[in-house]
């Protein structure tokens, strides 16, 4: 019976200086992985925002395709909400426009640049993708 007792009395619980150490651990495992989080959300909404830019584009192509007119100055063709609204669901837009570059002639088209107006993702962080510009939008999506 003594012997049992004295085993009780010996076992210890943890120290004041572990339960410390713990904490100091835990905390810093929390500073490093909080920002991280929030980078992962913020990355998960501009890659959102630009998919999102990227559907708004594909529709006013395929209005564009399918002879819908917007309002056409010089070589460039601006597609308001009321000339997608059979295209594009999406609401949260002002306007898409085409830009036709062509060679120095005139004749043959050398380019044709999409752009959206209006949308998230002009206001973006990524200086990159502010202009709203297709190939930016489909570079970003494709890299991250």
């Amino acid at each position: 019976m003594q012997k049992r007792i004295k085993l009780l009395k010996n076992q210890k619980g943890m120290t004041l200086v572990e339960l410390l150490a713990v904490l100091v651990i835990l905390g810093i495992i929390a500073a490093i992985a909080i920002p991280m989080i929030g980078n992962m959300i913020e990355n998960s909404q501009t890659k959102a925002a630009a998919n999102e830019a990227l559907n708004i584009i594909a529709g006013a192509k395929l209005a564009d395709s399918n002879g819908v007119k917007g309002t056409t100055e010089d070589n460039v063709t601006t597609f308001s909400k009321d000339d997608l609204v059979e295209y594009v669901d999406e609401d949260n837009f002002i306007s898409v426009t085409k830009t036709v570059k062509k060679d120095t002639k005139g004749e043959k088209v050398t380019s044709v640049e999409w752009a959206i107006t209006g949308h998230k993702i002009n206001e973006s962080t990524n200086d990159d993708l502010k202009s709203g510009i297709e190939s930016k939008l489909k570079k970003f999506v494709d890299k991250n």
